[in-house]
Parts: C-alpha cells; structure tokens; sequence
C-alpha cells in the first residue's frame, strides 16, 4: 500500500532532508537505494523532502561551484 500523507511534522522532515546530506557523503549507493524506495512507498514524504532541499539551494551559487561540490564528494568516495 502505497502512503499519500505528507509528513505533519516539519521538524522530523527537515531532520530527515539534512540527514540526507551527511548520507550523500558516508554512503550514497545506499542513500540511492533508500530514496527509491521512498519514492515508491511514500510519494509524498519524498516531495516534501525534495521540496525542503531545493528550498535550502541557493540560485545564487554559480553551477561551477555546484558541479565542484559534487566532484569532491564524487571524489571523496573513489578514494
């Protein structure tokens, strides 16, 4: 069955959308594993965690500096 309710809880929620950030770093293969199966059981706790993420982005922060980020981490795992 799949749950269409959003999480009422808005603390819990960003608790869980900074918790994924730290995930990213220590184990994104399971990070991605967890994510779907997120999306498939809770759409709507996923949205609103995705929701809170993109809140958190700053549209100011030039693309180069986003794609460095993602290299150190990318970086960070490959060694």
């Amino acid at each position: 069955m799949i749950d269409m309710k959003p999480d009422a809880d808005l603390d819990r929620v960003a608790e869980i959308a900074y918790g994924i950030t730290e995930k990213l770093r220590d184990d994104p293969t399971r990070l991605y594993g967890e994510l779907v199966g997120l999306w498939q059981q809770h759409p709507a706790k996923a949205a609103q965690l995705t929701m809170t993420l993109a809140a958190w982005f700053d549209p100011d922060t030039p693309l180069s500096v986003l794609w460095d980020r993602v290299e150190s981490i990318s970086r960070e795992r490959a060694a």
